[in-house]
C-alpha cells in the first residue's frame, strides 16, 4: 500500500447496511458492492480527493474499507464527514471498528519482533497489518491472521475433534490434514 502513496494515516471502516434484502444470502455481497460503490467509492473519487491537500486512496472489499491519507488533518476531516454521508443513505458506520490509525513507515525496526499495539496496526479482511523488518533489513508492511479469526478456527477444529474422536486415527489424520 505505501509504495503507491506514502500514506501516514489510515481510516479503517466497517459499515452496517440497513437495507431490506436477505442478509447472508447469495445476492447480499453484490447489492452491498453496488450500494457502496455509489455511496463511498464515487463520492471519495469525485468529492473528497479533489478537496484534499495531498494524495489519498481508498481500498474497499464488500463492506470493509481502508482509506489512506498522507496527513492527519485530511484523515480527520473525512472521518468527520463520513458518518453524515452514510446517514443520508440510511447506512451507519460501526463506531468500534472505525478509527484513525497513525501508520507511518518506522525509521528503525527491531529484528524479529513487531509492535502489534492497537495504535500502530489495523485489521482488514481478517488480517492484522503492521510494519516489520524484511530479510534485507528494510521496513515492509506485513500481515498476520487476525487473533479473533485464528481463535475461531481453533475452536472449530477442537469441536470437530470432539465429534470425530471415535473414528479411526488414520481417517482423523487424513481429514485434519485436509482441514489444515
Amino acid at each position: 500500500m505505501s509504495s503507491v502513496i506514502p500514506a501516514s494515516f489510515i481510516c479503517q471502516n466497517h459499515f452496517k447496511l440497513e437495507v431490506s434484502y436477505c442478509v447472508g444470502g447469495v445476492i447480499s455481497p453484490m447489492l452491498s458492492n453496488i450500494y457502496l460503490h455509489e455511496v463511498l467509492d464515487l463520492w471519495f473519487k469525485k468529492e473528497v480527493k479533489p478537496r484534499l491537500r495531498v494524495k489519498a486512496f481508498l481500498i474497499r472489499y464488500a463492506d470493509d474499507a481502508v482509506l489512506g491519507f498522507a496527513t492527519e488533518e485530511d484523515a480527520r476531516r473525512v472521518m468527520e464527514v463520513l458518518p453524515k454521508r452514510f446517514a443520508r443513505y440510511g447506512l451507519t458506520i460501526h463506531p468500534e471498528k472505525t478509527r484513525v490509525v497513525r501508520f507511518v513507515k518506522p525509521d528503525n525496526i527491531d529484528s524479529g519482533s513487531h509492535s502489534q499495539d492497537k495504535d500502530s496496526t489495523f485489521n482488514f479482511l481478517g488480517f492484522t497489518n503492521y510494519w516489520a523488518k524484511s530479510r534485507k533489513g528494510t521496513a515492509v508492511i506485513k500481515r498476520s491472521t487476525g487473533k479473533s479469526r485464528f481463535v475461531r478456527a481453533l475452536m472449530k477444529i477442537k469441536e470437530w475433534c470432539k465429534v470425530n474422536r471415535h473414528n479411526p486415527v488414520q481417517k482423523q489424520h487424513k481429514t485434519l490434514n485436509q482441514k489444515l
